[in-house]
């Protein structure tokens, strides 16, 4: 192995982006360590790579065009052009719409097997990229210029070894970096769902009292439902036949969304926030799940990680020594404002959606309507949105 070459632990999303922006910011080699079996040229079937799908922004579709692989990605993914924002059973809606930024969209919805199909596929036609899968690691040591991975008995020394194996990450622990999971006590539903007419490229984010319903564009006439709530609500939902189910989605989602026509198999993910205690020490970074994760509203999650991810490869890529100390800690020092307002809107919008005080509520949705009205609220509000 070079020891130049930076070594990834994890290699699902986070991992396998990283692999490619650190090439494509000068890396002479790297690899990508992925505990679970890819088999070459189809889509894998890993946990990172599930049934669910990824609201990719306008910021990290245009990092994709970077590496050039925006075209593969949108083979198979829907266009959002406009995001629909709504309260039940309350006045006051905003529209965000591409056409207001001079975009051709404002993002795209993506299933993750195919997006891992692309990511990987870009991996492994890459030879400067040793892709070791399935493979594990059982120890690592600290060194005066790296760390020493002890890989399927095999030792590997590297100058930067990056924590990208999720929010249990044992090398975030080996490192010696703790933790904090909070369990929010609540679960997303996922399923899809076909309509019985045309989405039109429209994303929906509907606020209930028992917590947010996002319904997101996917190709074929079908839409990607994330609907968070209690964890006994959605034992409720789980339970329901198809019929039951759909009716009601449809007493929630309100007239403005396309009518819905089936459901396909539900899945339910507890929701478990994780926030590292650190992202920098010496010659080790900690990435994607591993660092941060985040309630799903308004998708936000893998399209802060993709900035990490964007700034850490253009920082180390090319250096000489990519694991000092200086290099790492400015990399976190400078992402983590963006983290933090992310982290906060992201945590603390559905709950306030979720006060029933009239005063307040009548305060909020006329909040939402300011954004309906006023051109320019709204544009800044989406430029942060999609990381631009």
């Amino acid at each position: 192995m070079n020891r130049e070459a930076p070594l990834i632990v994890g290699g699902g999303m986070a991992g396998a982006a990283l692999a490619l922006l650190l090439r494509h910011h000068g890396a002479a080699a790297v690899t990508l360590v992925e505990s679970h079996a890819i088999r070459a040229g189809e889509p894998p079937d890993t946990p990172s790579f599930d049934a669910r799908s990824t609201a990719l922004s306008a910021g990290s579709l245009a990092i994709l065009a970077r590496l050039g692989l925006l075209d593969a990605v949108l083979e198979r993914a829907a266009g959002i052009d406009t995001v629909h924002v709504s309260r039940r059973e309350r006045l006051g809606i905003t529209r965000l719409n591409a056409a207001e930024h001079a975009l051709p969209r404002l993002g795209a919805v993506v299933e993750n097997r195919w997006f891992g199909h692309v990511l990987l596929g870009a991996v492994e036609a890459d030879p400067a990229i040793e892709l070791r899968a399935p493979a594990s690691v059982s120890a690592i040591a600290r060194e005066s210029d790296g760390y020493r991975v002890t890989l399927d008995g095999e030792e590997r020394r590297t100058p930067l070894l990056i924590a990208a194996d999720g929010a249990r990450s044992r090398t975030r622990d080996w490192l010696g970096i703790t933790a904090r999971h909070q369990d929010l006590g609540q679960d997303a539903l996922i399923a899809n769902i076909g309509l019985a007419e045309p989405h039109q490229g429209v994303a929906f984010e509907r606020f209930l009292d028992d917590g947010p319903l996002a319904l997101l564009p996917l190709p074929d006439d079908r839409m990607a439902l994330v609907w968070t709530g209690p964890r006994e609500q959605v034992d409720r939902w789980m339970a329901l036949d198809d019929d039951a189910f759909l009716a009601a989605l449809r007493q929630r989602v309100g007239a403005a969304m396309p009518r819905l026509a089936r459901a396909g198999e539900r899945q339910r993910y507890p929701l478990i926030l994780t926030e590292a205690c650190a992202q920098a020490v010496p010659f080790a970074a900690v990435v994607g799940n591993a660092a941060h994760t985040l309630h799903p509203v308004a998708g936000q999650g893998f399209n802060l990680t993709f900035r990490d991810l964007a700034l850490l490869a253009e920082r180390v890529g090319g250096q000489p020594n990519p694991g000092r100390l200086a290099l790492l800690e400015q990399w976190a020092a400078d992402r983590r404002r963006d983290q933090a307002d992310i982290a906060r809107a992201s945590r603390w919008v559905p709950e306030l959606f979720r006060v029933r005080n009239p005063l307040f509520a009548h305060t909020r949705q006329l909040g939402l309507l300011a954004l309906d009205l006023l051109p320019g609220a709204r544009k800044s509000f989406a430029r942060r949105a999609m990381g631009l």
